[in-house]
Parts: structure tokens; sequence; C-alpha cells
């Protein structure tokens, strides 16, 4: 009883601290515990601890904080001693166990608070399992390219600017006849003849000067270099410039022209690309990757339009991912804790549609045997994606708009008025001010649509990103297929990049899912899928003037809605005759 009024107490006083605060505690990212550790008890927790730990508030509360972090007690009570003594402290050596047994290796930061004269600890978790996966990838990666370094059959030397060698792989020794151990920290002189150090000497200057535009020189046949033991042989060499942490390096693979065989020739060492040591793929925005001037400034909107209520407007080809970018926006507003409820516009039939978005009441109509609640009645606090929006009918856009204006709609067969408070976010691949001009848009409904306009560029515009893309969905759907891509052929890179991707980053994501289905080992093979740009894709053939006039008169009728004459028909905007 006792503790049950200490508890009251110190929650009481923490409530009266200043309202930013909460705020942090509430919506923090990271969990955060108030510990009082002289009794082993957690007096409140965020509720980012509970989604970490699965457990829920009131189940925290009666637990020990040691029982969070079973088989650490010295390093715990270490730890909290530490931060005791010093007022704060910081780890990453302890884990926390889930409700559901899973360990997940934290990194702690935890500070020590008086309230009422009772000290207490305040400790911000952070799950890094992630963090820990990615360095642990690294890790193999850097692994894996020592082990291609140590087993290639060239002699691989890498000297900074003073000539100073910092890497001297296996083949080195064996060419040099001369241990790592001793040549790592000399100066690469020694093994140069005269005419090869003048030549490497005057590449490090040229490179110096130009900054770094001179990267690469080949050094053909016709120069020497010296062995420890004095021997001078002939070789062929490159040398390339390369930045690790701010500081230019200079790579040698050489080869004992002597010694060389044609298999040697033909080594892919620089052929393939090693996924996993690539940058770091930057999903700022749940799956959108991307690092490209274009798809920026789409980010930089998103994060200034996410923390309002204000209607959003995408608008884009088919296939750059708009529904991606409305959850994007979703998830970074205050209403992420609610729903996101998405209608594509265009999949519904015309004579549901409405009840869908409303609902209706029973009876409302034959079939209606009970009551529906509709989409933005379920979306109520949170936010609706109207997909496609282009597609809805005028007689629907009326009835659309008065819920944007006013916030209120009837059930199909309904009277009662109901009252929503839903965020907008709009979508569509159409040009809704030329649907205007045909009366085929409402143009007041657009102006409510369009109060923050979002252009979704296509992938054409976006080409730097196909890199990022294409190792993010190799990644992804091996994976899920159970398959490790390791390498992407530059060849199988440049035709990714030099293809139009007129089904943009959907058509990318199908192709590489299919390339990896299609792949036997770890390097991506895209087999035949992949048109060649120019080329007419197989069974299709070049239409004829003809069809070309039927099609696009076609397309102007349906945009017109089948209306021929008057001032927005078809014959006035294709400038013909009525009678035509």
């Amino acid at each position: 009883m006792k503790n049950i009024v200490e508890n009251k107490r110190v929650k009481e006083a923490l409530a009266k601290g200043e309202e930013h605060f909460r705020k942090i505690f509430t919506y923090s990212n990271d969990a955060i515990f108030v510990i009082d550790p002289a009794k082993d008890e957690i007096i409140d927790v965020n509720p980012r601890a509970t989604d970490m730990l699965g457990y829920s508030r009131e189940e925290l509360l009666s637990l020990p904080i040691t029982s969070i972090h079973p088989n650490e007690m010295p390093e715990l009570l270490a730890f909290a001693q530490s931060v005791f003594d010093k007022g704060s402290g910081w780890t990453n050596e302890l884990t926390c166990l889930t409700k559901s047994g899973k360990t997940l290796p934290a990194e702690i930061s935890a500070s020590v608070i008086d309230i009422s004269g009772t000290s207490y600890m305040i400790a911000l978790v952070r799950d890094i399992s992630e963090r820990k996966r990615m360095e642990e990838a690294l890790r193999e990666s850097e692994n894996r390219l020592s082990r291609i370094l140590q087993s290639a059959m060239d002699a691989i030397i890498t000297v900074n600017n003073k000539l100073e060698i910092t890497l001297f792989n296996e083949a080195a020794e064996n060419v040099f006849r001369f241990p790592a151990s001793e040549a790592i920290g000399q100066l690469f002189d020694r093994f140069l003849s005269e005419k090869f150090r003048a030549m490497l000497s005057g590449y490090i200057r040229s490179s110096s000067k130009s900054g770094g535009a001179n990267r690469y020189m080949w050094i053909p046949e016709g120069l020497t270099a010296i062995r420890s033991g004095g021997g001078e042989f002939p070789i062929e060499a490159t040398v390339s410039q390369v930045d690790v942490g701010g500081q230019k390096l200079y790579t040698v693979i050489l080869r004992d022209v002597n010694e060389r065989k044609k298999a040697e020739e033909k080594l892919q060492k620089l052929q393939l690309e090693n996924v996993y040591l690539q940058e770091d793929i930057k999903a700022g925005f749940g799956e959108i990757v991307g690092k490209s001037q274009a798809i920026k400034k789409v980010f930089q909107n998103i994060e200034r339009v996410a923390g309002t209520d204000a209607t959003v407007l995408l608008t884009g080809e088919t296939g750059t991912g708009k529904e991606l970018f409305a959850r994007a926006i979703h998830n970074l507003s205050s209403r992420k804790e609610s729903v996101l409820v998405t209608v594509n516009c265009a999949a519904l039939p015309s004579g549901l549609i409405e009840s869908e978005l409303f609902g209706h009441e029973k009876g409302a109509f034959t079939g209606a045997l009970s009551l529906k609640i509709g989409r933005f009645e379920l979306a109520s606090g949170g936010t609706i994606l109207l997909d496609e929006i282009g597609d809805l009918s005028l007689e629907l856009q009326a009835k659309l708009l008065r819920v944007l204006q006013e916030g209120e709609f009837e059930r199909v067969g309904g009277s009662e008025t109901l009252k929503v408070d839903v965020r907008v976010i709009a979508a569509t691949n159409q040009n809704l001010e030329k649907a205007m001009e045909v009366e085929r848009f409402r143009q007041d409904l657009f102006y409510r649509l369009n109060v923050f306009p979002i252009q979704i560029p296509s992938l054409r515009e976006r080409k730097g990103d196909i890199p990022l893309l294409v190792r993010y969905f190799a990644m992804k759907y091996g994976k899920k297929l159970g398959k490790e891509i390791n390498t992407i052929p530059q060849k199988t890179m440049e035709a990714l990049k030099a293809y139009p991707w007129p089904g943009n980053v959907r058509e990318l994501e199908n192709i590489i899912e299919r390339a990896i289905i299609l792949s036997r080992e770890s390097q991506l093979e895209l087999g035949d899928w992949l048109p060649k740009p120019g080329v007419t894709p197989r069974g299709s053939r070049i239409q004829t003037l003809e069809e070309l006039d039927r099609k696009h008169i076609m397309e102007i009728l349906e945009l017109a809605g089948w209306r021929v004459s008057g001032e927005r028909g078809a014959a006035k905007i294709l400038g013909l005759k009525t009678t035509t």
C-alpha cells in the first residue's frame, strides 16, 4: 500500500512538469522509462516503450526493471551506479527482453532527476537491432572484399601521396617476394624502377592539382618493377585514385607479364559491383528510395505539408508510387496514430462508389441488408487517400466538395447529417485542368483539392535513383525469395539506366523481381525481360495513320463525355465540323 501511495505521489509530481516535456515524453521515437532504482520499480513509461517491448503500460508498471534485463545484473548495476555517480551515462552493452521473449540490443542514455526529494533515473532506450544488422552486413561485406583482394591473382598495392604503402595483398607478397607485415608503412619506392617511380609520382602530382579529374592511368608493358632481392621484371599496371575518409589514396594493380596467363586476363574484378558495399540506401519515407534533386524536392514538400491538415493533390504518371507518398505524408502527420483509408475511385463500380465513400442505411437500395459505414466515416480522425480522383462522376464530385468544405455528409438512404474530421489526400495521373475545360471535372472541386499540389517525377526524370532502387529491390525480393544477390554486372546496370521506363518505378520493381526469380546464383540476371529502347514490344505492330486518327478521336470523345457539339464538345476540341 505504501508503494502505491508513493507511486501516486511521484506521478502527481511528474504531472506538474512543463507541458513540452510531456509531449516529448509521449511522442518520442525512443522508449522512455522513469525508474526508482532503489526499489527496482518502473514509475512511468511512454507509448514507444510499450510498442517496443510488447507489454501494456499497466504490465510494465508492475514489473521490476531487472526483469527487462535478465542475466545482466552486474552490467545493469554497474551502469546504474555510474549514472548516479556522474549524473548521467550512456551504454550500448545492455539488451531488453520483450514480452514474447525476443532479445533486443539497446542503446541507453540515462540521467538522474530529483522529484520531491527522491532521486529517479530517466532512461531513453533505443532499439538498435537494425543498426547491428547493418554493421554486421558491412563487416561481412568488408570481409568479403578483403577475401577478394587477397585471392586476386594480380598484385594490389595502395599508397598515400607520400608513396607509403597502406595495403599489400597476398599476390603482391608473391610478386615482390616480401611479406605484407613488413611492407605496410614502408615507401613503395624500393619496388619501383626509376621510370616507374617517375610515372607514378607524376600521376599523383597531376591528380592532386586537377582535384582528381584524372582518376585512372593505364601503364602498359614496357615498365619494370623490382623484387625485394633486387631482381627487375617487366610489368603492366593500372593506377587509380580513391578518397577514403577524406584522404586521397592510390591503388596500383600490377601484373608480372612474365608469369601471367590468359585466364588471368579475363578476371572480372572490375565487372561486378558489390551490392553491400554501395552507399547506404536512404528510405527516408518508408519504401521511397532516392537521392536525386527531383525526389529531394518532393521529400521537402512532404516535410513542409505533413504537419498541417492541408489537402494535398498528388499528380504523376502511373507507377510513380503516389500511394507511397500519401502514406509518407500520413506517417509524418499528427494523425499517424489513426487510420489511413485508401479509396481507388477507378476500381469501384459507379453504382457503388457513393455507398463506399459515404456508407448507406439498411434498406437504402436492393441488397442493402444492413447499415454500412463509409470510408469517410471510417477515416474520421485520420487520413483518406482518394486515388484516381479524376474518375469520379460529376454528381459524386459535388457531394465530395461538400465533405471537403463542411466536413459533413449523409449516408445513402439516410437523413442524419454526419460530421467527420478527415485529412484528404487526392491522387491522379490525369490532367485535371484539361478535364475542367471539357467539363469532366468541377472547377470548384479542383481548387479545393489543389491546396498543396505535389508533382511526383517520373523515373525518366530521376534516372540517378535507378542504381539505388535496383539494389533496394534486389535486397527486398532476394530476402523474400530466399536468394542472396551480391553482385550486379555493370552492363546490367547500364541497360537498366538506359531504358525509358514507361511504367516507372512499378515497372522497375516488377523487372527486378523477375530477375531475382531468374537468377541462379548470387549475380543478378535480367535475361531477356527488359525491352530495348526504341524497339516495338513483341506482339505489337506499327499502327496506320487511320488507326492513330481513330484512336485520338476516341480519346477526345471520352474526355468530352461523348458530347459532340457545343463549346465543350469533341468537334470543337478537334477543330472539326460537327457533321464530320
